[in-house]
């Protein structure tokens, strides 16, 4: 089968395609060393397309045209999870759009929480209201990865941190971004498989976010480790194969929480593969792709209770502006990584350079292989 996976980074969905022995064609905003091993073709992306304007569509069925094959299955990635696929002569195996975009708008996703009675930390109506406390936290309302996102603690803070938001990108305006009540806790995510029936918790994990040895800012994601144990794991599986049910969602589903002393809380949904997908296959020896398939098809995995191993994953951050040689990315490879640049990638200061991927008998073993070779990493790029 030929599949055609659409999205900014795509690295980790076409390798698993690839490893469930299928034919992958990406279109892709990096183009990775390792997605182009992955595929029999890939085209680039601008990372400057604006996918909210009129012409981004089509760009995209141009790009799609310009492969010259007939696609079994086109599956959209990151930050096309709304776009409108269905006039291409296949399937897309997908969340509906319009209930994609409902759940990748945290702000209008909040308040049909609400109706549904779950957990979720509070979230004002508009960025010029007074909180009833604080902290508080702006995010954008879609996307963004954590890079916007502003804690506040007082209302001086709160002006400041809307200004340096708008500074820092001019495309966006202040509709584009709501306010949250600020909880602490530990983030976590849910990874699920579903069907139109039926949703399936693969995976718990720990999130890394803002981790200062990967990065400078302090709400990037930064990746995670499978599994995340702890005493409201069960719960956090249960609320979230019954929210995929009821909001209809399709496929590989994942469902970030913060753990907090008294529960979890709902962050946001992601109707689409996850960053994670590495660490839950090492882990569980599931093949997600392949799960992601067949969920279209009406079959969904059984249940994981227990995973075979420990498996982390991190990303590394640019300190500074770095153009990589060859001479750079292969030392870099005698580490184990993914997400590996072609030669003379130029990466922007906070800009991801790759992933360390580590498999171990527990989570303090995998950390510390993690920093162990992200260090090496770092210090390659810093010289």
């Amino acid at each position: 089968m030929n599949i055609l996976v659409i999205g900014f980074s795509t690295r980790n969905i076409v390798c698993s395609g690839s490893r469930a022995g299928y034919n992958m064609y990406a279109i892709d905003a990096f183009c990775d060393q390792d997605t182009v091993d992955c595929c029999i073709a890939a085209k680039e992306l601008s990372k400057d397309l604006d996918i909210r304007s009129i012409d981004a569509a089509e760009t995209i069925f141009d790009m799609i045209r310009g492969f010259e094959v007939d696609f079994d299955a086109v599956i959209p990635g990151s930050g096309f999870e709304s776009m409108d696929f269905s006039s291409l002569p296949c399937p897309v195996l997908a969340t509906d759009p319009e209930k994609s975009q409902m759940v990748q708008d945290k702000f209008t996703f909040s308040h049909r929480l609400a109706e549904l009675g779950y957990p979720h930390p509070h979230v004002y109506e508009n960025i010029d209201c007074k909180p009833d406390r604080f902290p508080v936290i702006i995010k954008p309302r879609k996307g963004g990865g954590g890079i916007f996102n502003r804690i506040a603690w007082s209302e001086q803070e709160l002006s400041a941190a809307v200004r340096e938001i708008m500074e820092a990108e001019p495309s966006f305006s202040q509709t584009d971004f709501m306010m949250q009540e600020f909880i602490e806790g530990i983030p976590t995510s849910v990874s699920l498989i579903a069907n139109k029936d039926k949703a399936v918790a693969v995976a718990v994990n720990e999130q890394m976010i803002g981790v200062p040895w990967l990065t400078r800012i302090k709400f990037a994601y930064c990746g995670n480790i499978t599994p995340y144990e702890g005493k409201y794991t069960e719960e956090m599986r249960n609320i979230s194969e019954k929210l995929v049910r009821e909001l209809g969602l399709m496929g590989s589903v994942g469902i970030d929480f913060i753990v907090t002393e008294d529960g979890p809380e709902i962050i946001e949904v992601n109707p689409r593969f996850q960053g994670s997908l590495d660490t839950v296959e090492l882990a569980t020896g599931i093949n997600l792709f392949e799960a992601h398939v067949k969920a279209f098809q009406g079959e969904l995995p059984e249940r994981m209770e227990k995973v075979q191993t420990y498996a982390g994953r991190c990303i590394i951050y640019a300190n500074k502006e770095l153009r990589l040689d060859l001479q750079v990315l292969g030392l870099m490879r005698q580490q184990h990584i993914v997400d590996i640049p072609q030669p003379g990638y130029i990466a922007y200061v906070d800009s991801p350079v790759n992933s360390v991927l580590s498999t171990g008998v527990n989570r303090e073993e995998v950390l510390n292989s993690l920093k162990r070779d992200s260090e090496k990493i770092k210090a390659l790029l810093d010289n």
